[in-house]
C-alpha cells in the first residue's frame, strides 16, 4: 500500500478517537510498512492534525479516570505503555481530579467488600481487597486509610 492511501486510512483512525503515535505506528507495521513509511505518515497525520500527542494524553487521562475509574498509578502506567514522553506524563497526571480519584477509591472499595460480604472478617479477606484496589491503580498510602474507617 503506498503512503498517501495509508495516510487517509490512519486519518479515519484517528478521526474515531485520540490515538497515540505509537499506536499508529503498531497499526502500520502490522500492515507491512516500512520505518520510513510510518514517519511519514506520522509526520503527516501530526500537520495536519489528526495526531497530537498532548490532546491523546488529556483524552486518556480524562476518559480512564472519568469513565474506566482508574488511580494515577494506573493511568500512567497506560501512558507509559504508549511511549508517550516523560514531560507528557506528567503533564497528563496534573490533570488528574484528586477529589473525583478520592469518590472512586471510596466506591470501588465499597463494591468489593460488598462482593466479599460472606467472607470472613480477616487479613485473607483484607489482602483480596487491598489486591483489588491496587490493580485500579491506587497506591498502598491511598488504600490503608479505607480500612481505619470501617
Amino acid at each position: 500500500m503506498s503512503v498517501p492511501k495509508w495516510v487517509l486510512e490512519m486519518e479515519r483512525f484517528c478521526a474515531y478517537q485520540e490515538r497515540s503515535s505509537f499506536e499508529i505506528r503498531i497499526k502500520l507495521l502490522r500492515k507491512g510498512a516500512t520505518e520510513e513509511q510510518i514517519n511519514l505518515v506520522i509526520q503527516q497525520l501530526t500537520t495536519n492534525n489528526f495526531l497530537n500527542e498532548e490532546r491523546f494524553v488529556k483524552a486518556y487521562v480524562e476518559g480512564k479516570q472519568r469513565i474506566k475509574g482508574w488511580g494515577t498509578q494506573k493511568i500512567k502506567s497506560g501512558l507509559r505503555a504508549h511511549n508517550v514522553s516523560e514531560a507528557l506524563v506528567a503533564m497528563g497526571l496534573n490533570r488528574i481530579d484528586a477529589p473525583l480519584e478520592k469518590v472512586q477509591i471510596q466506591r470501588w472499595y465499597e463494591k468489593k467488600v460488598n462482593r466479599l460480604s460472606r467472607e470472613v472478617e480477616g487479613p485473607k479477606k483484607r489482602a483480596k481487597i487491598i489486591r483489588f484496589l491496587l490493580s485500579k491503580g491506587f497506591t498502598l498510602d491511598e488504600i490503608m486509610p479505607l480500612f481505619k474507617l470501617s
